[in-house]
Order: structure tokens, then C-alpha cells, then sequence
């Protein structure tokens, strides 16, 4: 498989701002308390995504849902849908999972990814997104699982207080994909504890990943994956692994083009006037990334932290980083005999859905 440089472009709508949880983790949770309903004007995403796309030959072009809670907001799901039919995208749902349904399922089958945050273990979970939560999703995802078309995504934001191993126990049995993030948060306390955590997690996670290769199976771990295409140059990130810089346009409800939905710091234009590519590319250099012998692979991570965490919550999440792309450089060379012996190809090992998530947690 030679190297590539990607023309896609996702365009990652807010669809509301309303959401139906106030999970304690969330960078916009606080926003929504007292907020009012806010809704995206259909016509001028379509407009934008149509023109823009097809101005700039982008190919594919992806259609991301995201939110608040984008299930509250069915019928706008469905006019987007309906009104970008002619450039014939591809449609990436986030949810949060309590809406999922029977009475969905066509929509739901319209999609050719549904992320679902399955947060740590119940009990953690629970603590964050409200009790009996995570039996509530579980229950609904199940219930329509072997009817679902799209290939799904266990989405898992990790907290100080998780433990990684425990968080993805089961769901590689339920998911067609895993991805572990650690969250965004400022917060300082339980750092070294979840990093003493962190370290022996990553060699059980990696070991099962592993023995799996060995017996001809892959796992579809995305950290695990979109190393491999990063670090074997089989894909170019031009910009972060995310896509902020080259592939991403954040279009928010007032109709600004933002290089991200989680930070709206970098306005690149709006959906009158167009988006302002060049502009995209401001996507940051970190300072803290100086020379770091691994800046080529996680490129700084997330923007996130840089403009908002102190150094010592920045440096937390670079040790993160480098402990996850040591541990798997040192899996690497028996990764590459077991693709050349064709025990696994290497088409089974990559896996198109890591260009869509962060890539590095």
C-alpha cells in the first residue's frame, strides 16, 4: 500500500446545542443548563457543504452529526441528508446513545458510522452521565444491533479516575471499533495515580491486541491502528491527526466555520462567505513539542489543552502520548513479520475509521 495524501473533507455540523445528559467531563456542559434551544439553519449547511465540496474537488466528503445531542434533532438529520444527496457523502453520527431505537432505524441505517460514548465501566460511567445510564444505553444498542448497517465506534473518554483496561473490557465483543480519548480537563488531581494506572493498562491492552495478531485476528483498537498508519507513512496528516488543518470545517449554529467544535478558537469563515483554508492551517506549534523525538506522530495531540490547561496538564498528556507510541514501537517489528508472513494483511490491519476519530487519545 503505498502513501496517500488524502483530499477528503469532513464537515462536522453542531446540530443543537441542546443535549439530554449533563455529563460532568463535558466542555460544554455548562453552556446548556440555562441556554436556550438553538437550531442550525438547514438550507445554508447544504448550500455551504454542496458548494464548497464540490468547488474544491473534495473526495469523500464526509457528513459529521454532532452536537448536544444530534437524535433530539431528527428531522433537521434528515434535511440535511435529503439536501446533500446530489454530492453523495458519507454520514458520521455522535451520540450519546440514551436515543437509540427501532423507530431510528432508518435513519440510523442511513448512516456509515454511529460513535456512541460507552465511557468507562458502569459504575464510573454512571457517575459522570447519571445513574442507570450506561445499563440504558447497553440495552438500547443491543436491541437494534444486528439491524444496524453502519459499522459502530465504542467511543471512551477516559477520566482521571479510569482505567483504560476495565473501560474497553467487552466492547471489542460488542463494537465493530474502540477509541479511547483522555479528557479534556484541566483538573491536576490523581495525575501520577492515573498514570501508574495508564502504563500497566496500555501493556494488558496491547498484549491482548497482539495475541490476537497472532492467531490471524485483528482488533479493531483505533490508537492501535492509526499508529501503525502514521508511523509506516501510510497516510500524510498535513495538519493534526483529527483533521484540524487540512480536513476538518466545524460548522457551529450562528453559521461560523471553526477549525474545531471543541474549541472554536480559530474562526475560518462562515457559511455566507466560504471557509478560509489557509487560515486552517494556523493549527498550532506548540511550543512544549520543540523537538520531541515523537512531534511527527502525535503532532501535540489536541489543541485543547495548549490554550486552555496549565504546562503541568499539557506535560500529562505528552507522557500519555509518548508511554502509548513506546509501547507500541516496541510491538512494531513483530507487527511487520506478521503482515509480511500474511498471517494478517495488511489492508485487515488499517482501518479507514482512525481518519475520523483523534487518532492519538
Amino acid at each position: 500500500m503505498s502513501c496517500i495524501k488524502d483530499s477528503y473533507m469532513e464537515y462536522s455540523i453542531m446540530t443543537t446545542n441542546r443535549c439530554n445528559l449533563r455529563c460532568s467531563y463535558c466542555i460544554n456542559s455548562a453552556k446548556r443548563g440555562k441556554a436556550p434551544s438553538l437550531k442550525a439553519s438547514a438550507p445554508k449547511i447544504i448550500k455551504h457543504i454542496t458548494e464548497d465540496s464540490q468547488k474544491n474537488h473534495y473526495d469523500p466528503v464526509i457528513i459529521t452529526f454532532y452536537g448536544g445531542e444530534p437524535l433530539l434533532e431528527t428531522e433537521f438529520l434528515r434535511e440535511i441528508m435529503d439536501g446533500t444527496r446530489k454530492i453523495n457523502p458519507g454520514f458520521h453520527l455522535f451520540t450519546n446513545g440514551t436515543l437509540l431505537s427501532e423507530n431510528n432505524l432508518p435513519l440510523l441505517n442511513k448512516m456509515n458510522m454511529i460513535s456512541i460514548s460507552m465511557d468507562a465501566d458502569s459504575e464510573i460511567y454512571d457517575s459522570t452521565r447519571g445513574k442507570g445510564t450506561h445499563k440504558k444505553v447497553m440495552d438500547n444498542y443491543l436491541k437494534i444491533r444486528k439491524k444496524l448497517k453502519a459499522s459502530t465506534l465504542a467511543f471512551v473518554t477516559l477520566t482521571l479516575k479510569s482505567s483504560l483496561y476495565r473501560s474497553i473490557a467487552g466492547l471489542t465483543d460488542h463494537f465493530d471499533n474502540v477509541f479511547w480519548f483522555l479528557e479534556n480537563s484541566g483538573t491536576e488531581i490523581g495525575i501520577e495515580g492515573f498514570l501508574k494506572q495508564y502504563d500497566s493498562d496500555l501493556d494488558r491492552v496491547l498484549s491482548r491486541w497482539m495475541a490476537n495478531l497472532r492467531k490471524g485476528k485483528v482488533l479493531n483498537l483505533v490508537p492501535f491502528q492509526g499508529l501503525y498508519d502514521v508511523i509506516m507513512e501510510k497516510h500524510v496528516y498535513s495538519g493534526l491527526p483529527c483533521g484540524i488543518g487540512e480536513n476538518y470545517q466545524a460548522l457551529a449554529i450562528d453559521g461560523s466555520i471553526y477549525t474545531c467544535e471543541d474549541s472554536y478558537h480559530n474562526k475560518i469563515g462562515d457559511m455566507d462567505t466560504g471557509a478560509d483554508m489557509e487560515k486552517a492551517h494556523q493549527h498550532g506549534k506548540f511550543v512544549i513539542c520543540g523537538s520531541c523525538a515523537v512531534k511527527r506522530i502525535c503532532a501535540g495531540r489536541c489543541v485543547v489543552p495548549h490554550l486552555n490547561f496549565s504546562p503541568a496538564k499539557v506535560e500529562f498528556y505528552c507522557k500519555c502520548s509518548k508511554m502509548l507510541i513506546e509501547k507500541f514501537m516496541s510491538a512494531l517489528p513483530e507487527i511487520k513479520k506478521i503482515v509480511s508472513t500474511g498471517k494478517i494483511s495488511e489492508n485487515q490491519l488499517m482501518n479507514r475509521i482512525t481518519r475520523f476519530t483523534d487518532v492519538i487519545p
